[in-house]
């Protein structure tokens, strides 16, 4: 190994000693699970506030990172774990932000249809065309108070 290589070595530990340290300073008990969940639920918001040809999903409007951390620390879900590794806790985490409301499917199903289909698509879901950049309408229960 090189002196650069090691150098760099040097301070990429430091760099992960000093989270380390402060991910042991929050004082919520599986901090590490904590950092991950958050950490996705940050990039799903982050992936999917706009709609792109690319996205299946969609932030519902009106719903915001404030709004999705006071339901997460109001009732932290227990199915939350790392366990069972990424892939599952991503998908717990996509499932639970669905079943609050905070994201909504897009029903974009065409690329299924066969290319011989004579149906026209107008490139629309149900919340409306992809490329306009809109945000989901909630969804609001009867007897709801949202």
């Amino acid at each position: 190994m090189d002196n650069a290589q090691h150098d760099r070595g040097v301070k990429v530990r430091m760099q992960l000693d000093q989270i380390v340290d402060t991910l042991n300073s929050v004082n919520v008990p599986m901090s590490l699970v904590w950092l991950w969940v958050w950490d996705v639920i940050r990039d799903k918001y982050t992936t999917y506030e706009t709609t792109s040809e690319w996205n299946d999903f969609v932030i519902t409007k009106g719903v915001t990172l404030d709004t999705i951390w006071e339901k997460l620390w109001e009732n932290p879900p227990s199915e939350f774990t790392l366990e069972y590794g990424a892939e599952y806790i991503d998908e717990a985490i996509q499932d639970w932000m669905i079943d609050n409301d905070f994201l909504a499917a897009l029903e974009e199903d065409n690329w299924l249809d066969d290319e011989d289909s004579d149906d026209e698509s107008d490139n629309t879901t149900e919340y409306g065309t992809q490329e306009a950049g809109f945000k989901a309408e909630p969804v609001v229960l009867e007897g709801s108070t949202q």
